[in-house]
């Protein structure tokens, strides 16, 4: 192990026991739970009963230590997530006092929807008070437009001004509050579900005349996800550059690939088929538009623009270095772990396709066929770098485990 990387491990040890004595720093010592019949007006009903306190008294952020971690360059946000798991962890504690309590019986609903409203109440009231109100609500918009965004790839959010972005935010919130407000109603017994589908449903159409009209059709339509073919496929493969004729071949060529895949579902409801069979006919169609894109751009380029962006690769290049790997071994251990991607993804698209037209599936044996090709692979890449950097592929999950 190099001294660089036992600095880099001792820091982060250091860093995670700094952050632990400041949570627990000033905090005052939690009384005693007094059982239910010791508090005066107190019903002899539900987790109260059970001497379970609906809050806890578990380390808190202070604004001071906030401000010291950040002098010290600790990001706001790594802090807002050592608040958040803390909150969860509390969460979770309360949920097995609940388990506990009514145990062997099942926790009432009634119990779990105090649980949760109050949860999410107090983690309202602690990032408001660890980070000020100016950070909580800059927090909760950031959360507000990742949700706006989630038909949307992770890191591909639809760019916006400053403006539009604080008016799409109101709008989501809006949105959510009418959401959370009819979802507990519906809880209480206070509405019932057709009448919660039908008001939750005039306001998603209201949310959505709002942001069509801040953001325009095609910009809304891009949030929404629906992108006409051609667009898609310039952000697809625009490390291309795809000229407009390739565009438009790509766009004939993915249609092509659809109406062949819907016609083998339609063949699959009409007749049972073998699942290998099935897999067979989906890694020729897979096959076939492969080779339709390598006609199009290129067999160099697009075979590299595919290897550039897959995930597996950008990780065994990154860490290529810790991992032991030389430049000559990255493409072998890649097309190996790949090649298994892809069969064991097959073979799960057959099932569920299958499964979809009504026919039986033996996930058992669909499991043991994926197995066997993962044992597989896994001799395959011992044999090519042995077991030692195996190991540390596999601790990393970059090649599975099972």
């Amino acid at each position: 192990m190099s001294s660089a990387f036992r600095l880099s491990i001792g820091a982060n040890i250091v860093l995670l026991g700094i952050i632990a004595a400041l949570l627990w720093r000033d905090q005052p010592a939690a009384p005693p739970a007094l059982p239910a019949a010791a508090l005066p007006g107190t019903p002899k009903t539900g987790a109260v009963a059970k001497g379970i306190q609906p809050k806890s008294a578990g380390p808190k952020l202070t604004p001071a230590a906030i401000a010291q971690l950040e002098q010290m360059g600790v990001s706001r946000d790594i802090l807002i997530n050592v608040l958040l798991e803390d909150l969860n962890r509390r969460s979770a504690r309360r949920l097995l006092e609940l388990q506990k309590a009514y145990a062997p019986k099942l926790v009432p609903d009634r119990e779990l929807r105090e649980l949760s409203r109050e949860s999410d109440a107090e983690q309202m009231r602690e990032l408001t008070a660890a980070f000020g109100e100016p950070g909580y609500l800059a927090w909760d918009k950031e959360q507000t437009l990742r949700d706006l965004n989630r038909a949307r790839a992770p890191g591909d959010e639809l760019p916006m001004t400053a403006e539009e972005s604080e008016q799409a935010s109101r709008l989501q919130k809006e949105f959510d509050g009418k959401n959370r407000e009819l979802q507990m109603a519906m809880e209480d017994g206070l509405a019932d579900k057709a009448v919660v589908d039908a008001t939750l449903a005039q306001a998603q159409q209201a949310l959505d005349r709002g942001l069509a009209q801040l953001l325009g059709n095609q910009r809304f339509n891009e949030l929404r996800g629906n992108i006409d073919p051609t667009t898609a496929v310039y952000r697809t493969y625009g490390d291309l550059n795809p000229t407009p004729d390739q565009a438009k071949a790509v766009v004939l060529a993915e249609g092509d690939y659809r109406a062949r895949e819907a016609a083998l579902a339609g063949q699959l409801t009409e007749n049972s088929g073998d699942a290998a069979n099935v897999t067979a006919e989906l890694k020729a169609l897979n096959d076939a538009q492969d080779e339709n894109l390598r006609q199009i751009f290129g067999a160099e380029a697009y075979e590299n623009m595919k290897r550039q962006n897959d995930p597996t690769y950008q990780t065994l290049q990154q860490y290529a270095g810790v991992w032991g790997l030389k430049d000559a071994e990255i493409q072998s251990v890649y097309e190996t772990i790949h090649a298994f991607q892809d069969q064991a993804a097959r073979a799960r698209n057959a099932a569920e396709m299958s499964a979809a037209a009504g026919q039986p599936v033996d996930w058992r044996e669909i499991n043991a066929a994926i197995e066997q090709a993962r044992r597989q692979t896994e001799a395959g890449l011992q044999n090519l770098i042995g077991g030692d950097r195996l190991w540390r592929l596999e601790q990393n999950g970059v090649v599975p485990t099972q």
